[in-house]
This record gives C-alpha cells, structure tokens and sequence, in this order.
C-alpha cells in the first residue's frame, strides 16, 4: 500500500470523516457499523486477547477484529484484522458469536457496532502487537473473565464459550 493509502485508510479508520463529504465516522453514527473478530483458542482453556489502543474499549482486552471495510467480505476482513493487530494468519472456520456494542452520550448513539466473532484454525505467523492493538497474549478463560480490563464482550463470548461450548456456523463464501 502506498504512503497516501496508509494516510487515508487512517483518516477513514479514526476520524469522523463525515466532517469532509466523503461518508460516515464511527462516532455519532447515521447507522450501526459491522465488525469482526479473530477468536482464536489454544490448549482448549486459552483465547488470544489485544489490548485495544484507540476507543471505543481503549486500555481493555478484546478479541482481535475490527470494522469491515466497504466492498470487503466478511471472512477477509477477519483475516485482515487478525495479521494487522497480531502479525499472526489463520483459516476461518465459521461464525461463533455475535455480539453488539451500542454506547450512548447524552441520549444520543456515540458508537453502534454489530460484532460478528469467527473461530480462526490453523494459525501461523510470530505473534506480535500492530494496527490499533498496543499489546497482544494468550488469556486462560479464568484470568480474562476475573481481569477488570477485559471487555464486556469479550467476557460474553468467553462465557458463551464455556457454558454452550463452540458452536461452528459454517459460512459459504461466493
């Protein structure tokens, strides 16, 4: 990617681009916004959590993920989130969870996010901090659950993991 689309795919990415013409800022949304996330476990008890380095859920632990790109279908946005914030690649398996995140300010919406979480096998690459996450490690479901700096969603689908095991929704990709 060149420099100019570094520059702008983090002009989109942070700012309320609205301001320009040129769409919709992830503050103060006209529409609720489509996420992702990376599940990825290991040893059956650990999931791979980021340590988010821009709001909403700045400082808290989360699943890797990220908002899908206009035109970017679902599954390529994932694996895109997963290398950018972890350096590691994976397959996806399918959807295990989805969640939504809707913050209010003074009555009105200051984030809307629909997060769908995939379940990633075969993963590969050294794992290492990038993109919006400032740290990156394996949590036992125990720590992560009992860590006040894990995020609410995040604790849900760790529950849901736990109490209903994984259920895999296979997606077919066109």
């Amino acid at each position: 990617m060149s420099v100019s689309g570094v520059c702008w795919r983090y002009l989109f990415k942070f700012c309320d681009v609205s301001l320009f013409g040129f769409g919709m800022g992830r503050e103060y949304p006209s529409f609720a916004l489509v996420g992702v996330g990376a599940v990825v476990l290991r040893s059956g008890d650990e999931i791979l959590l980021i340590r988010r380095g821009y709001p909403p859920g700045e400082g808290y632990w989360a699943v890797p993920g990220g908002v899908v790109e206009a035109g970017e279908r679902l599954v390529d946005a994932v694996v895109r989130e997963l290398e950018e914030e972890t350096g590691l690649t994976g397959e996806v398996v399918g959807v295990i969870h989805i969640d939504e995140v809707i913050v209010k300010d003074d009555g009105n919406v200051k984030y809307h996010y629909v997060l769908i979480d995939f379940l990633i096998d075969n993963v590969k690459g050294e794992l290492r901090p990038g993109g919006d996450a400032i740290d990156v490690r394996y949590f036992k479901f125990t720590e992560a659950l009992n860590s006040t700096n894990t995020s609410k969603t995040t604790k849900r689908l760790i529950k849901r993991i736990i109490n209903e095991g994984l259920k895999v929704l296979k997606i077919h990709v066109y």
